[in-house]
């Protein structure tokens, strides 16, 4: 795991960068001095003590009594991470409180018959969003389904709400999200990828896209109640961002290039007959 990446956890737990950086250099390297410290991180010299100083009232690094120049120490990873992640429940949930207040006094808003978002977050919190306005149940169609291993939280509330959650998906891909059959429903049955590409021919005989641009199994079909119905497009590459449908019925698949008017009747069949 690269430096980047751990700095970017840490900041999503409440840490600015250069606290992030700080503290992962301190653990990295043990008890150290600010300026080693600021060597290692990059953090400037100017900032460092300010940043380690933060770091001491947060409560996850300690500053060593009677060195000379003066040392610093980092807690224990687990009990530093358990800290802070409790510090971000606490803030979300007091927050949370407040908001859903202002939200209540707003009323209610027109909602739109179909939208399209774009880019992993949106796509992420537009499926979380659904699966805890559901009341009766939420079925999923797709043969790549590590896209769910983001909706945890989502599935275990909507489960203990007594909402049926279903998966239908192929044996392979049922296995990219280890305990995810804890939260949902899994059935194997998929189309094949031959027969996703047979449903899209018309597409990818079109000159502007061709198979290897376009991977039909990277699709994400979602029904929550028979009221909202979301498809979910992964590109093959990450030169693309992924992007999702939403309509407010039925769900006729769409391209991000043009409609396509032959639906992909044997995915719609699982979700809509509910393989019962």
């Amino acid at each position: 795991m690269t430096q980047n990446t751990i700095v970017g956890d840490l900041t999503s737990l409440g840490l600015t960068k250069n606290e992030a950086k700080a503290y992962h250099s301190l653990v990295r390297l043990g008890r150290s001095s600010a300026r080693v410290i600021a060597e290692d991180s990059g953090i400037p010299r100017s900032k460092v003590y300010e940043t380690l100083g933060l770091l001491e009232k947060r409560g996850i690094i300690k500053k060593v009594s009677g060195s000379d120049p003066t040392l610093f120490d980092p807690a224990p990873v687990d009990a530093a991470l358990d800290h802070l992640e409790e510090k971000v429940k606490s803030s979300a949930t007091s927050a949370r409180k407040m908001l859903r207040g202002l939200q209540s006094l707003r009323g209610t808003e027109a909602k739109e018959f179909a939208w399209a978002v774009q880019g992993m977050e949106q796509v992420i919190m537009g499926l979380r969003t659904a699966i805890e306005n559901a009341q009766e149940y939420v079925f999923i169609a797709s043969a790549s389904p590590i896209l769910l291993s983001h909706l945890r939280g989502a599935f275990s509330a909507a489960k203990s709400r007594g909402v049926k959650i279903e998966l239908f998906t192929t044996s392979l891909g049922s296995k990219e999200v280890p305990g995810l059959d804890h939260y949902l429903q899994v059935t194997i049955a998929m189309p094949s990828k031959d027969l996703l590409i047979e449903s899209f021919k018309e597409i990818f005989q079109a000159p502007a896209l061709s198979t290897e641009e376009w991977e039909p199994t990277r699709m994400l079909i979602m029904n929550v109640d028979g009221r909202e119905s979301i498809g979910v497009f992964l590109p093959g590459d990450e030169s693309s961002q992924p992007w999702a449908l939403h309509i407010r019925s039925r769900l006729v698949v769409l391209i991000q290039w043009q409609v396509v008017k032959t639906v992909i009747s044997s995915v719609e069949a699982i979700i809509q007959n509910r393989m019962s």
